[in-house]
C-alpha cells in the first residue's frame, strides 16, 4: 500500500531537531513526511494530510485582538500556515495541529485565544525549562474523538504542557474533546469530515508511549 504523503510545518528557519523527530514519527506511523517551507502554489508535490507543529505565539491580529502580553511572534509562519490551512480546506485534507498548531487551526476557523493562562490553572506548574520537560498534567476526554479512540479505554490521560496561550472560544464547526483538570480546552476536533484535530500537548515528545504512537498512526490512516 502506498504511504500517504504528510506535509508538516515547523518554524521556517531552525527547529532542526524537532523536524528530525517529527519526520521519524511520521515514517514510523506509516506516512511519508515532507517538511513544508513554502506556500502551496509553489509546491508541486501532492499531500494527503497536513500537520502543524508547535512554535512561537500567533500574532493576536490573526484573531482580531490587540497585543495584551508582549511575546515573540513569527508573522511569516502565521501567513505560511494560514495558506496551507486554506489549501487543506479547499482539497479536503485531514489536518492535525500540535500546541501552536491547535491554536492556529482554531483561529483559522474563527475561534480565538487567551493570551495568558488562568493563574489558578498554573499555580503548581514548574517555572524552569527542565521542570517543564518532565511536567505532566491530567486531561479529561469529553466524548467520542480520534484522541479518545487512541487512548481508550481510559477517560483521562497524563500529558506534557509547554504552552502559555490557550483556546478561548472554540471555532464554529469544532468542539472541545478534552479539558484540563482545572478547566481549559486541551484538544478540539471538527464536527464533520474531513478530520481536523488539534491537541494542546506535544505527542511527538511522548512517542515512547503506546497511546501517543497510536494517535499518530490513526491520524495517518485517516489520510490514506
Amino acid at each position: 500500500m502506498t504511504r500517504p504523503v504528510i506535509g508538516y510545518v515547523t518554524a521556517p528557519k531552525g527547529d532542526i531537531l524537532l523536524s528530525v523527530l517529527v519526520d521519524a514519527v511520521i515514517r514510523l506511523s506509516g506516512g511519508k513526511p515532507v517538511r513544508v517551507k513554502r506556500e502551496p502554489d509553489t509546491v508541486a508535490r501532492r499531500f494527503d494530510g497536513l500537520i502543524l507543529m508547535g512554535g512561537l505565539d500567533i500574532h493576536p491580529s490573526r484573531y482580531d485582538a490587540s497585543i495584551e502580553v508582549e511575546s515573540l511572534f513569527d508573522p511569516d509562519r502565521d501567513a505560511l500556515e494560514t495558506s496551507w490551512l486554506q489549501h487543506a480546506k479547499d482539497h479536503d485534507l485531514p489536518v492535525m495541529g500540535v500546541c501552536r498548531g491547535l491554536q492556529m487551526l482554531n483561529v483559522f476557523y474563527g475561534g480565538d485565544l487567551h493570551q495568558t493562562l488562568d493563574p489558578d490553572m498554573t499555580r503548581d506548574w514548574p517555572n524552569g525549562p527542565i521542570g517543564y520537560a518532565f511536567f505532566r498534567k491530567p486531561i479529561t476526554l469529553t466524548g467520542e474523538s480520534l484522541l479518545a479512540d487512541s487512548v481508550a479505554p481510559h477517560e483521562s490521560v497524563w500529558v506534557n504542557s509547554l504552552h502559555r496561550r490557550a483556546v478561548r472560544k472554540v471555532a464554529p464547526g469544532f468542539h472541545a474533546i478534552a479539558c484540563g483538570e482545572r478547566g481549559g480546552v486541551q484538544a478540539i476536533q471538527s464536527d464533520t469530515a474531513p478530520l481536523r484535530l488539534g491537541v494542546q500537548f506535544h505527542p511527538e515528545l511522548l512517542v515512547y508511549r503506546r497511546d501517543m504512537r497510536r494517535l499518530f498512526r490513526t491520524f495517518i490512516k485517516q489520510c490514506q
